[in-house]
């Protein structure tokens, strides 16, 4: 009895340690979980950048194609004059500035750091030996100190009968 219950012990530790080191750091655990989940933040973050970009272009572009007086402004911009007007370019002063439109670096995604699942079991099987070690060890240490109080007695009653 004694040994199923060590062994049963042994096996209650050792599968609790996998699972928790599992859970926790493991390629589906809360920690991969989480650098995944900041990764998924960054990438919305930039396509939401990205894509209010597209809808300032996209309606830039519908002006230019349509709008008479957005064509002469962007005209004038880049230096362009309408028929009638004078050009007066004047030195120092720095000119109008043309929207640069940067969507930033590149976002690379990056694998997740974890636990690989050998070292998971691995874990598990070594907290399972070292608690059916130790249960092992208590129960010889029992034994023993059993063997000698049942020594000491049998050395009291053969003195005592020696006595007598």
């Amino acid at each position: 009895m004694a040994k199923m219950f060590r062994t049963l012990i042994a096996i209650l530790a050792g599968t609790f340690v996998y699972a928790l080191v599992s859970l926790t750091f493991g390629r589906d655990g809360i920690v991969a979980d989480g650098q995944l989940f900041e990764q998924k933040r960054a990438l919305s973050a930039r396509a939401e950048e990205i894509q209010r970009i597209t809808n300032s272009l996209e309606l830039e572009y519908a002006a230019l194609k349509k709008d008479p007086d957005v064509i002469a402004a962007f005209a004038r911009k880049i230096g362009y004059v309408a028929q009638g007007e004078k050009l007066l370019k004047i030195n120092g002063l720095v000119s109008s500035e043309v929207e640069n439109f940067d969507t930033g670096a590149v976002l690379k995604i990056t694998e997740p750091f974890y636990i690989p699942e050998w070292f998971c079991k691995f874990t598990g099987f070594l907290v399972f030996f070292v608690v059916y070690s130790y249960l092992y060890l208590e129960d010889i240490k029992q034994k023993v100190v059993a063997l000698r109080s049942l020594r000491h007695r049998h050395s009291k009653d053969s003195s005592s009968a020696v006595r007598s």
